[in-house]
């Protein structure tokens, strides 16, 4: 069945909108954030047009998950027809009355491999993906496994062998973030709160063995979703100015406002080469790190996995200069560049990050605990987002 109309003759800017046209009389748009209310509108054709009744003919266009989607009955008849035009995906489910076939339609989508389809579409045509939008969970994962060698590193990335304290250190951060889209009016926000356990070597302290636990609140308009995961990784001094840190992680992203969940695997090579300049220090960092999805299931849908994987890369200098408020401080500051290598790439495929940080010295490795404090401005195609940041270690 093809499109009777494009998606942006409904008026509607985000991920979730519906339009129900009755025997000619056009309806109004429900439009959302949400899939919560795509069901509803699904579910009850009257919240469109006040003209339907179980008999009418019936002609339906909207979106979900940020893919168009049309739906339609011959009048009389309980066989409803649905086609998501762009995944080449078109079918019919007929029950015993509409209602019925309404709701088979809808477990279709739960239960079925469409929805790994649905939501990979998503990821490459959409600023506001769960996994790969704003905020989403591999850009946040992309930035986890990079910062952790580089500008959230609570203690020095260089300096003597054997040098500095050999404590092990707990760490809590809490990041907030906003960030705008050209697009739609829908605007992303993140509440973040990486936990992390770092073990220093006795003998090289810079020697250092680091869990993460990040945990990650995203409210994409009225829609809420979490991630969380589990990260590992050891930093391996090779000199007195450069280090490699390889790492690992699985994280998860579930959403039933968003209608997704997906597992994710990961894997990084990470650099930093410290240069002293007098009386500052210029790091450098890279990061080459290989992002997978898989399945997960929660709630009423079962598993399915998008199939996405990534080869991202992530770059960047940073400046630290020493300050004395009465205390050993330093400011750091940072340009930091995230793009997507190969033919695969999500919609948001690369964006840069200029940030600015005051805390704890991050020469001074005798220290026994950190506090940073800082902001980041971030920028991509058609995005824009600003986060605030605190980070303490002891």
């Amino acid at each position: 069945m093809a499109s009777p109309f494009a998606f942006a003759d409904l008026a509607c800017d985000k991920s979730y909108g519906l339009r129900v046209d009755v025997s000619g009389r056009t309806g109004v748009v429900i439009c959302d954030s949400s899939s919560e209310s795509f069901a509803d509108s699904i579910n009850d054709f009257k919240r469109s047009n006040i003209n339907y009744t179980k008999t009418s003919a019936v002609s339906a266009f909207g979106r979900f998950n940020d893919v168009d989607l049309a739906l339609s009955y011959a009048a009389r008849s309980t066989k409803l027809v649905y086609a998501f035009p762009q995944l080449g995906d078109a079918g019919s489910f007929t029950g015993a009355t509409r209602k019925e076939s309404q709701q088979m339609f809808e477990d279709y989508i739960k239960t079925s491999g469409i929805m790994g389809q649905i939501v990979n579409y998503q990821a490459r045509n959409s600023p506001t993906s769960p996994i790969t939008g704003a905020g989403g969970l591999v850009p946040m994962t992309i930035a986890s496994d990079f910062n952790a060698n580089f500008s959230d590193s609570p203690t020095a990335i260089a300096g003597p062998s054997g040098a500095g304290n050999s404590d092990n250190l707990i760490g809590a951060q809490l990041n907030f973030a906003s960030f705008n889209m050209d697009n739609t009016s829908d605007r992303v926000k993140t509440t973040s709160i990486p936990f992390s356990y770092t073990i220093r070597n006795d003998i090289d302290p810079r020697r250092q063995l680091i869990f993460r636990v990040p945990v990650t609140y995203v409210e994409v308009g009225v829609a809420r979703t979490i991630q969380a995961g589990l990260g590992v990784a050891y930093r391996i001094p090779l000199s007195d100015q450069w280090t490699l840190t390889p790492g690992a992680g699985y994280a998860f992203v579930e959403s039933r406002d968003r209608a997704s969940l997906a597992s994710l695997y990961s894997a990084s090579l990470s650099s930093a080469y410290v240069m002293p300049l007098g009386g500052f220090d210029l790091a450098i960092g890279n990061m080459l790190g290989y992002y997978a999805t898989g399945k997960f299931s929660a709630g009423n849908y079962y598993a399915y996995n998008p199939d996405l994987k990534y080869f991202a890369t992530r770059n960047g200098v940073m400046l630290s200069q020493p300050v004395d408020l009465g205390k050993k401080l330093g400011i750091q500051y940072s340009l930091i560049d995230t793009r997507y290598l190969g033919g695969e790439k999500p919609y948001l495929d690369n964006f840069q990050e200029l940030g600015i940080t005051l805390g704890t010295n991050p020469s001074a490795l005798d220290a026994r605990s950190f506090v940073r404090a800082g902001l980041t401005y971030i920028q991509g195609p058609g995005t824009r987002g600003l986060t605030a940041n605190i980070g303490y270690w002891f």
